[in-house]
């Protein structure tokens, strides 16, 4: 959610391009076909309730309508949807609890209460593409961070304030690289992935530096693309991943997206909800916006492009 040109905005344009696998390939699992689908279409009708426009699907059950709504978000009564959006910026300053403040320049900076700064994580001066980016506060003197590269990333950490340690992961062979997430309790979660292609989800203990890396072959291991679009729940007990199903609809022609919820105590995709459309979608957003719904941004470049939020209740 956070690379700018990077990683997590990246158009998913050439998707055989991006097929490939990550560092740890595991046996084919048979989470997709245990998982409960539901499915939405975009034969639709419009509806309005109070201020907000929403558009659903006529054509199924009043269950699965219950589950997705879909919001027009070309229509200006529908902007207060676009606040939970997140923008990726760059050349922020975060201020620590004391005062100081840690600042996205290329490098990272310490900033004293005097406005003095201090590097510390840099990048080489001739490797003019390269930027670390500030993750999130993981207690009062560890942060977490990555190095965006081209259009992926070059490494990523925690970083101890107090002594100066950086505990740095690299990338795999395959170029794969790891994007902090979301540290719950004593663990520091990952997403992993290469350019706009998801290759797994990984964790880091913040206690013993032991990082492993999950089981996500229900979702490597099948014909659809899973994009480099993940978001975590609060408590830190799933992940929300966004596919792409490469081929139109068998059933009734449309373009078919999903959202699979997958566990990361069990390891296994839990649910996965199908959404279909006419429309192209190009650029995607996915955001957790609480432990009960899944936002999902879709749209479309070019002429009277189309923008839509489906809201997934992820409880049903």
């Amino acid at each position: 959610m956070r690379l700018v040109v990077t990683v997590k905005r990246l158009l998913v344009v050439t998707l055989s391009l991006f097929l490939c696998t990550g560092c740890n390939s595991s046996e084919q699992s048979s989470n997709k076909q245990d998982s409960e689908i539901e499915t939405f279409t975009s034969d639709v009708t419009q509806s309005t309730t109070g201020n907000t426009s929403t558009t659903v699907d006529t054509s199924v059950t009043d269950d699965t309508t219950n589950n997705i709504q879909i919001i027009d978000l070309n229509l200006p009564e529908n902007s207060n949807y676009l606040e939970y959006y997140k923008e990726f910026t760059y050349g922020n300053e975060h201020t620590l609890s004391d005062g100081r403040k840690i600042v996205e320049d290329t490098n990272l900076y310490l900033e004293d209460l005097s406005g003095n700064k201090t590097a510390i994580l840099e990048v080489p001066e001739e490797e003019t593409e390269k930027y670390v980016v500030f993750g999130e506060m993981i207690d009062d003197n560890r942060f977490s961070y990555y190095i965006a590269y081209h259009e992926s990333i070059d490494g990523s950490g925690v970083y101890n304030l107090e002594n100066g340690e950086d505990f740095r992961i690299d990338v795999c062979e395959d170029h794969s690289g790891y994007v902090p997430e979301k540290a719950v309790d004593n663990y520091l979660y990952f997403s992993k992935g290469f350019i706009s292609s998801f290759r797994g989800i990984s964790k880091l203990n913040l206690d013993t530096y032991e990082f492993t890396e999950l089981d996500c072959s229900a979702l490597l291991d099948n014909d659809n693309y899973y994009s480099w679009s993940t978001d975590f729940s609060s408590d830190g007990t799933k992940a929300a991943v966004y596919g792409i199903v490469s081929e139109a609809s068998e059933t009734n022609g449309l373009n078919e997206y999903q959202v699979a919820i997958y566990s990361l105590t069990d390891e296994e995709v839990v649910k996965t909800y199908q959404i279909f459309s006419e429309h192209d979608y190009v650029n995607h957003q996915l955001v957790y916006h609480n432990d009960d719904e899944v936002y999902l941004y879709l749209s479309q470049y070019g002429d009277d492009p189309q923008n839509h939020l489906y809201i997934i209740d992820v409880t049903k």
